[in-house]
């Protein structure tokens, strides 16, 4: 999760020296990346943003040193607006190197150390920080979430139903999703005949048959 927003950031600019290195698409950059950045921007969640900034290793000297692809330098995630924005009082001891974080050993870890086995050894100082950012930096990137999403549109927006335009599409995907995660709070949904509608087949079965 870590490592998301720094990948979608070189993505861009390797997309952009490819193409204005005599590519016969040169003129089509300009409308690709608007198309990147308003995808990114739509995908995009807070998640991203806190995974790259509980990350050691895009504050490492050697790291910021080397431009990033697109020749744009790179910059401390603390430097980041968008990233500043979902941050939080208590990293400022990590992003300012203070502490445990602001030994040889510390930078010398965080670019060959895994980031929970960094988090666990150095975040002694920011206790409730360092159980933040094991969490964070410990979720799996899957399709898995999205595959659910696109199922449920195509409920929605379908052969029969394909005039909804995508923006009002999306919002009753959203809807109906929040509704589905919302009824798993139910006692309905722990106990009784329904329980774990949307889990178990058989109890889905069951409550379709007269």
């Amino acid at each position: 999760m870590g490592e998301v927003y720094g990948k979608m950031d070189c993505m861009i600019g390797e997309i952009r020296d490819i193409l204005l290195n005599n590519n016969k698409h040169v003129d089509d950059y300009a409308k690709m990346e608007e198309i990147l950045v308003s995808r990114w921007e739509k995908m995009n969640i807070t998640l991203h943003c806190l995974g790259f900034a509980l990350n050691p290793f895009f504050y490492d000297s050697k790291y910021l040193n080397v431009e990033a692809p697109g020749g744009i330098a790179r910059r401390d995630p603390n430097q980041d607006r968008e990233i500043v924005a979902e941050l939080r009082k208590q990293l400022a001891k990590f992003q300012n190197k203070q502490g445990m974080f602001g030994t040889s050993h510390a930078r010398i870890d965080a670019t060959t150390m895994s980031l929970i086995s960094w988090w666990s050894t150095y975040g002694s100082e920011t206790p409730e920080l360092a159980e933040i950012a094991i969490r964070v930096l410990s979720q799996p990137i899957s399709s898995s979430s999205t595959e659910r999403v696109w199922s449920t549109y195509s409920y929605i927006h379908n052969i029969k139903r394909n005039r909804l335009n995508a923006k009002h599409a999306d919002k009753l995907v959203f809807i109906h999703s929040n509704i589905r995660l919302l009824s798993r709070f139910t006692t309905s949904y722990k106990e009784g005949p329904c329980k774990k509608w949307d889990i178990d087949p058989k109890v889905l079965i069951l409550m379709i048959e007269p």
